[in-house]
């Protein structure tokens, strides 16, 4: 979920009054921030050691923390609000972090996925094999390809890490001569694409 979508919490409905959350439909009240923490849980448990939704620390309808253990060992704990994905702590369950490292911790990010890509090299060397294996089986005409973890936020796609593994595949190929071919051609597709269709 985007900054965009998160934006919709804080936005006046039928005469509500500003800053009143908008009931997005979620089970027996859920925030939306809630189903959003749930979400990234899910889609991220492919590329970490541990990531579950902090049953210690506070939950309301404007915060949420979550607990994450990278695929490197490191432990840290992540506080979602309406402004975005932010690391409170280097240690899980813990909402004070060190205040020699302060610019860890007051920087927000609009995704899971940004945060992640910014702290894991072993995270983004597991989304670059699950894009790559994506691309191969639309080349190779599977056009029923289902992703086996969650849907991916859009905005990650356009990332350097996914800009520099097209680029590379396209300079392999196109190394004799700058003509189109079947796969730069096809790699240029995945850019048209909706990212749900993709993903699904």
């Amino acid at each position: 979920m985007s900054t965009i979508n998160r934006s919709l919490a804080g936005t006046p409905r039928n005469g509500s009054a500003i800053g009143s959350t908008i009931d997005l439909g979620g089970p027996h009240g859920t925030s939306s921030l809630e189903l959003e923490a749930i979400a990234a849980v899910h889609e991220l448990s492919y590329a970490v050691q541990s990531m579950s939704v902090s049953e210690m620390l506070p939950r309301t309808s404007d915060m949420i923390f979550v607990n994450l253990t990278t695929m490197e060992g490191q432990p840290y704990c992540l506080e979602l609000t309406h402004k975005g994905w932010r690391i409170t702590s280097l240690r899980t369950d813990c909402m004070i972090g060190d205040f020699t490292r302060i610019e860890l911790f007051t920087k927000y990010y609009d995704s899971p996925y940004e945060l992640m890509d910014a702290i894991s090299p072993g995270y983004r060397e597991r989304f670059g094999e699950k894009l790559a294996q994506r691309l191969r089986m639309m080349e190779n005409g599977d056009k029923y390809c289902v992703a086996p973890f969650g849907s991916y936020d859009s905005s990650y796609l356009n990332s350097r890490l996914y800009r520099s593994s097209r680029s590379s595949s396209q300079s392999d190929e196109c190394s004799v001569s700058d003509k189109e071919t079947p796969e730069t051609s096809q790699l240029s597709e995945v850019d048209e694409l909706d990212q749900e269709t993709l993903f699904r």
